[in-house]
């Protein structure tokens, strides 16, 4: 064999007639009744009639090339007939390979089909020829049409690497391949025939093939990949991360991009990291931080993250915190998905800095759980929810002042959010709550996920009650002085003074473009205003209520003009008890348990006023999230 089809002339296109040859070469292999070689053991399509100038398809009457007809001469010994295997399989694989681009739509499909069963029973033939054969195939498929006969060629690339691996490898390291299915499918056979299946199964659990051929994800996908090859293939990491380093300042800028992605998919590899210093990779990951193009910094910022966070501690705080902080801040929604991943991860760790991120992402949290972007509303609200989980201890002992400040300022939208329209946000802000209530210990589990599940108002009510008065009243008998704590005193005191930024943060999501959400926030004025003590607020934050709710009267939704129209009633009624707030005084811990005892005290603190009317609001028209779909059930039949 004289190094195959690329040292040649091509020649007539390829159909019927090669697919015919082909078939006869296979069953000559495979211990058929065969013809004798000739010289050359290509078929000559040339000298056959009517074939020189027309291309056959798979279902045309084939010529049969003469080689494949001669008889065979007798008694022929087992190392000349070996010989004469190795020779014509290969020489036919390539030749059919090259050829496989003129064949046509069904031609190219057919071919390759046959190609690589041929190469599937007999491909460990082919040791001297498989570098040959890769590129060669390499060379045609992109000019191959979309669809099966583009994968039906890959196929010959995917039974050559079944039993080549290795050569089949090396062949495709100095190439970039193209992401498409060019490519997916010889990369999972690739994988599957070097035992690393556990892979291939991840990738498909994850939809990382997926990501993998897309235009917009194919980094996400690489990724993926790598994590997988981290997870089930660590004997390849070595030689990977070694042949990344170079790839890393390609000039191919598509190139280097993948290089990027796969060398910080495998930092979550702590032996694989080792093979530089730390100084090295922080150096690079640094200057990746300072790129113009996001998607150079959004890479650098997950490195970072696995760099700092994969040894089961927190190292390099002074390098990640202000990375992460700072790309909270960025209009690419995938770094600011990064850095709230990294620093969910980051208080996920022991000894978590959680009273500097409490200060940290007090100013930088809120504006992100009312984000335009699903993934990032969603992924804030998971944020706020794990803080408040790693610092429920001093919550209780009344301490952590900045991560109190912070629940607080983050109640209103919270409860909003619940009727997202993105469901993974509505989740989160009820996983989320359900964390604040057992750190603030408020009591209101069950009304919270009422609210989330169900239209109920009662529910929506009780939190109310609950969040403007002067917090849970504590029982008479730990109304002590050696049993109330000076900073539980000035939590019970915290709630009244937040009305004013309740009902502004409200009256906010009275312009929201979501329906579900306008009609939760008229809905939640009305209770709040219903619950709270004419003290708390000031005349010219109700005349703003009811500029607002009037407003509504003109919305495009009837369930949202019938709600504002409640609760206007019930800011006016709070209007007319308006009155000069009261002086403030200091009340010994006696005098409190004393008018606790004889029910003169109310939660404001004040004596009671004259009940206001509840509000009673319509049916909500908007379709609740079910408890049967949460947990993956079907209704009661």
């Amino acid at each position: 064999m004289a190094g195959g089809v690329w040292g040649r002339g091509r020649v007539a296109p390829v159909g019927g007639l090669t697919l015919t040859a082909l078939a006869e070469g296979i069953q000559g292999i495979q211990g058929q009744p065969l013809g004798s070689p000739s010289e050359d053991p290509q078929p000559d399509l040339a000298a056959e009639p009517g074939c020189a100038g027309a291309t056959h398809t798979a279902g045309s009457v084939p010529c049969s090339p003469p080689s494949a007809q001669e008889p065979a001469p007798e008694g022929p010994s087992q190392a000349t007939q070996s010989s004469w295997e190795d020779g014509a399989l290969a020489d036919l694989a390539l030749y059919t390979a090259g050829c496989m681009e003129e064949a046509g739509y069904a031609g190219t499909q057919e071919t390759a089909l046959t190609l690589s069963s041929a190469l599937e029973a007999q491909g460990e033939r082919l040791e001297n020829q498989v570098q040959a054969l890769v590129c060669g195939l390499l060379s045609q498929v992109p000019s191959l049409a979309e669809g099966r006969p583009r994968r039906a060629a890959l196929r010959v690339l995917s039974a050559l690497a079944l039993d080549h691996a290795r050569d089949v490898v090396c062949a495709l390291l100095p190439c970039s391949l193209p992401p498409d299915r060019c490519a997916v499918e010889a990369l999972k056979a690739l994988l599957t025939g070097d035992g690393s299946r556990m892979v291939v199964t991840c990738m498909e659990q994850a939809g990382g093939w997926r990501r993998l051929v897309g235009a917009h994800t194919h980094l996400e996908g690489v990724l993926l990949l790598a994590s997988a090859m981290v997870a089930h293939a660590d004997h390849h990491l070595r030689g990977l991360f070694a042949d990344l380093l170079p790839r890393l300042r390609s000039p191919d800028y598509a190139q280097r991009l993948t290089a990027m992605a796969f060398f910080t998919g495998l930092l979550q590899s702590r032996p694989t990291a080792r093979l530089l210093r730390e100084e090295a990779i922080l150096e690079r990951l640094r200057a990746w931080q300072g790129d113009p193009e996001p998607t150079v910094r959004w890479l650098g910022l997950l490195g970072l993250g696995h760099l700092a966070l994969n040894r089961g501690k927190v190292r390099h705080v002074g390098t990640l915190l202000p990375a992460l902080l700072g790309a909270l801040g960025e209009g690419d929604t995938r770094l600011v998905g990064a850095a709230l991943g990294a620093l969910r991860r980051l208080l996920l760790r022991p000894r978590a800095p959680v009273r500097l991120l409490s200060s940290e992402l007090r100013p930088r949290l809120p504006p992100l759980l009312d984000d335009a972007r699903d993934s990032v509303r969603a992924s804030a609200v998971g944020l706020l929810g794990t803080l408040v989980r790693r610092g429920r201890g001093g919550l209780r002992l009344g301490l952590r002042g900045p991560l109190r400040k912070l629940v607080l300022q983050s109640l209103v939208p919270l409860l909003l959010r619940l009727h997202d329209s993105s469901r993974d946000a509505a989740e989160s802000s009820e996983w989320t709550l359900a964390r604040c209530d057992q750190a603030l210990r408020w009591g209101l589990l069950e009304e919270m996920v009422t609210v989330a599940h169900y239209d109920s108002p009662e529910a929506l009510s009780r939190v109310c009650h609950r969040l403007v008065s002067q917090g849970t009243p504590a029982p008479v008998h730990l109304l002590q002085p050696l049993l109330l704590p000076q900073a539980l005193l000035s939590q019970v005191q915290q709630y009244p003074s937040c009305v004013p930024t309740f009902l502004s943060q409200t009256q906010g999501y009275l312009r929201s473009p979501q329906g579900p959400l306008r009609r939760a926030a008229a809905v939640l004025i009305g209770f709040l205003a219903h619950h709270t003590s004419p003290s708390c607020v000031s005349q010219d934050l109700l005349d703003s209520l009811m500029q607002d709710l009037g407003q509504l009267q003109s919305d495009p939704e009837p369930a949202v003009v019938s709600a504002a129209h409640v609760s206007a009633q019930q800011v006016a009624l709070l209007a007319r008890t308006l009155e000069p707030p009261h002086t403030s005084r200091l009340l010994s811990l006696h005098l409190l348990a004393r008018l606790a005892r004889l029910g003169t005290l109310t939660h404001q603190g004040h004596s009671a006023s004259p009940a206001r009317p509840l509000p009673v609001y319509t049916d909500s028209p908007f379709q609740r999230r079910s408890l049967a779909d949460r947990w993956g059930c079907l209704g009661a039949s």
